[in-house]
């Protein structure tokens, strides 16, 4: 008797112990299926996002011309052209670069926005000019500029340029992407492609740029301060402190 207890006792034993095992098997499974499913769901909402951040992009984009925001209201001055400011201000900043010219793109980048806060409190009136340094690709982008200058775009083309040849290098000053980014900023296209195509300005911009080599500019960015040549840091601090300056003389 003891003998068929144990036996039984034994099979109880193994019985229960192979019963739990399909116990496991379904624990596991069920939370592989948890995680499967888990991050199929996170795939969702991370391409759903960048979707949105797509069209979100894409609409901006669309925004008709008059209804963006343009530089003369952002700063509140006059624009005329390559110009902008209060022709009265008390300081006159001229500026001769060259849009493949990295160190111009640094400059406009660096202290850019401290000049255009200079514009905006009235100390001064800013004038950009074309030094040719590059060659035919830095003709095509000037050209390009002066049309959408015809527009009273310059200023905005002159920054989003500027973006675009930072990140792209040349292949933006190919005549299509030129004409592409002046689409972007809502530029009459038919106007700026006839500008563009006829070389219309190209004779302007040479005599500027012959002007600028009488001047002693050899090289870019080259920047003027009520006509005499800044020679500080191209940092903000310091051009300030050189307008400062030149409004108290």
């Amino acid at each position: 008797m003891a003998k068929k207890s144990s036996r039984k006792r034994k099979k109880a034993s193994t019985s229960s112990h192979r019963a739990s095992r399909p116990t496991t098997q379904s624990t596991s499974k069920s939370s592989q299926r948890w995680i499967f499913w888990g991050l199929i769901g996170l795939g969702v909402i991370l391409v759903l996002g960048l979707a949105v951040l797509g069209y979100m992009s894409t609409q901006e984009s669309k925004i008709p011309a008059q209804e963006r925001t343009s530089v003369h209201e952002e700063i509140g001055q006059p624009v005329e052209g390559r110009a902008i400011g209060d022709p009265n201000a008390p300081v006159l900043v001229e500026t001769y670069e060259d849009f493949l010219c990295p160190h111009c793109a640094a400059f406009t980048s660096g202290v850019g926005p401290e000049l255009m806060n200079l514009v905006k409190e009235g100390k001064v009136r800013w004038e950009f000019k074309y030094r040719v340094i590059f060659g035919a690709d830095a003709y095509n982008a000037d050209m390009a500029a002066e049309c959408a200058a015809d527009q009273n775009k310059f200023w905005e083309y002159h920054d989003a340029l500027f973006q675009r040849i930072t990140a792209d290098g040349k292949i933006a000053v190919l005549p299509k992407n030129l004409k592409s980014l002046a689409q972007e900023l809502g530029l009459d296209m038919d106007e700026f492609n006839t500008c563009f195509d006829t070389r219309k300005h190209l004779k302007t911009i040479q005599k500027e740029d012959q002007l600028a080599a009488a001047r002693g500019v050899q090289g870019t960015p080259t920047i003027f301060i009520n006509g005499q040549r800044y020679q500080g840091s191209f940092d903000a601090e310091s051009f300030r402190a050189a307008v400062e300056a030149a409004i108290q003389q």
